[in-house]
């Protein structure tokens, strides 16, 4: 069974909790003002965690782990991106492998899913606004956040539609070493004072939270370079990686 885009979703009985897209024809649904909240939901939060996953590596799923240990949210699902409109260098392995990696990657986590929602839009860039907007109209029962590391919010209004995007959706932000917020002045400049406010309480703040150094670009570099990476990426992962010599020169 695979997990359809539409409104109606079969129960999560399935083992693969891969959410396989199927957009409509036309235009995407026009975005909704966001409605609040009851002050305790009891709606299913779900974390949109886009990116590359270039490959997926532990410190993709540390960040993920740890939302839902912190009770943040009730699942993370990954949107990997087919061309992504912030890189300049494109992607080194294909949608078909980074989907693979992926799967193997989180098979052992009930708490983790996947679409395709956004490799699916094979001849257009992928923008997260356009996205989030589909995924609102999939899941009308669910409470969607979108997870972001802390040094996507300093370019985060470099993004398509990103006072839009900031307005009408909630943000988690993860904490990155060495990475601090932009200044509370800089943010109400590009988007307003109450989304100013609304970004910087999106920072979860733990003292002791753990993070992650982890970086794709030097896991691809060390592979090429025929170094070990069975630290940095799940076993499955790592052999796929071999076996299928994604990131071999």
């Amino acid at each position: 069974m695979t997990y359809q885009t539409k409104r109606d979703f079969p129960p999560r009985d399935d083992n693969s909790r891969f959410r396989q897209s199927q957009f409509p024809k036309g235009d995407l649904p026009q975005d909704q003002e966001e409605q609040p909240d009851p002050q305790y939901s009891t709606r299913r939060k779900i974390a949109v965690y886009g990116g590359s996953f270039d490959p997926i590596h532990n410190g993709h799923i540390l960040i993920a782990n740890k939302i839902v240990e912190l009770g943040l949210v009730d699942e993370v699902l990954f949107v990997p991106t087919l061309n992504h409109p912030h890189k300049k260098n494109g992607l080194a392995a294909s949608a078909e492998h980074r989907l693979n990696m992926l799967r193997l990657a989180l098979e052992p986590y009930k708490q983790f899913s996947f679409t395709d929602i956004e490799i699916a839009k094979a001849d257009e860039p992928s923008y997260t606004i356009d996205t989030i907007t589909t995924l609102t109209h999939v899941f009308t029962d669910c409470e969607l956040f979108l997870l972001i590391g802390m040094d996507c919010l300093a370019n985060l209004h470099t993004w398509h539609r990103a006072t839009e995007l900031v307005q009408r959706n909630k943000f988690i932000i993860y904490p990155r070493p060495k990475c601090l917020p932009p200044p509370i002045f800089e943010l109400q400049k590009r988007f307003g004072a109450v989304n100013a406010h609304k970004l910087m309480g999106s920072i979860i703040q733990d003292p002791e939270l753990e993070l992650s150094t982890l970086n794709a670009t030097e896991i691809r570099n060390a592979e090429k370079d025929k170094l070990s990476i069975e630290k940095f990426v799940p076993e499955a992962v790592d052999k796929y990686i071999k076996d299928n010599k994604i990131y071999s020169r």
